[in-house]
């Protein structure tokens, strides 16, 4: 049947039945997951606006921001402090290779009376220093082991713990590793106390990491001071 045979009645009920069929299609491929989702966003605004209602607002804290900026400037300070300290130690240190330490220390020793009997590099690791310090007893004379220094690797250094000895801290292999000298002393208590004192005027930094005493088995004549031997291991 063609649309032109039709009836005026047919053609507005075909028309009018296409018209809903479009416009149902329309409506429930877009109107409806439209509508569902302004739906959604409804109940999420109203649940937002339920926790903004309970929603409690923390107190103001009770510290004094200024304060709190003054400490934290006095931190800086000290901090900026304690760095400028660092560096001017640092730069009391002796170079790794330099023999003006080695040399200063021995013409003090001169200076105070002293005799030289050895002066040479006292090379340890950080077991051995461990070891060492443990062993070793105040008043008693114990000769140095020496051993082979291992390799320096910057990227594998030992932070050793506060307990162990300075002589364990300044081994080889640590953070704070030091060349160290070994010197075997002769002279009067006078004179041991002299020189220990004057390390203190060098111009580098030197410090007395192990120290033992004995006396001579020789006796001193009358009226002059009995003679000691006196062991120290210094680190440059």
């Amino acid at each position: 049947m063609k649309l032109p045979n039709l009836k005026d009645r047919e053609q507005l009920l075909l028309a009018v039945t296409i018209s809903v069929i479009v416009l149902g299609g329309y409506a429930w491929l877009r109107f409806v997951p439209a509508h569902r989702v302004i739906a959604d966003l409804t109940q999420s605004a109203d649940a937002t606006e339920q926790r903004l209602l309970t929603t409690s607002i923390p107190e103001e804290p009770g510290e004094d921001m200024e304060k709190l900026e003054q400490q934290l400037d006095e931190q800086e300070r000290m901090i900026g402090a304690v760095r400028a300290e660092a560096e001017a130690l640092e730069r009391r240190l002796a170079p790794m290779d330099s023999h003006d330490a080695i040399m200063s220390i021995s013409q003090l020793a001169r200076q105070t009376q002293l005799r030289v009997r050895v002066n040479e590099p006292f090379k340890t690791s950080a077991a051995v220093a461990a070891a060492d310090a443990g062993k070793t007893k105040p008043g008693g004379k114990k000769k140095a082991k020496a051993s082979p220094a291992p390799k320096a690797d910057n990227s594998a250094l030992v932070m050793p713990p506060a307990s162990a000895g300075w002589m364990a801290r300044m081994a080889p292999g640590t953070v704070f590793y030091r060349p160290m000298q070994r010197l075997e002393l002769e002279g009067s208590y006078l004179a041991l106390r002299q020189f220990i004192h004057g390390l203190e005027t060098l111009p580098y930094q030197i410090t007395v990491v192990r120290l033992t005493v004995e006396k001579m088995p020789v006796p001193a004549p009358p009226g002059y001071p009995q003679s000691l031997l006196a062991e120290l291991v210094l680190a440059l």
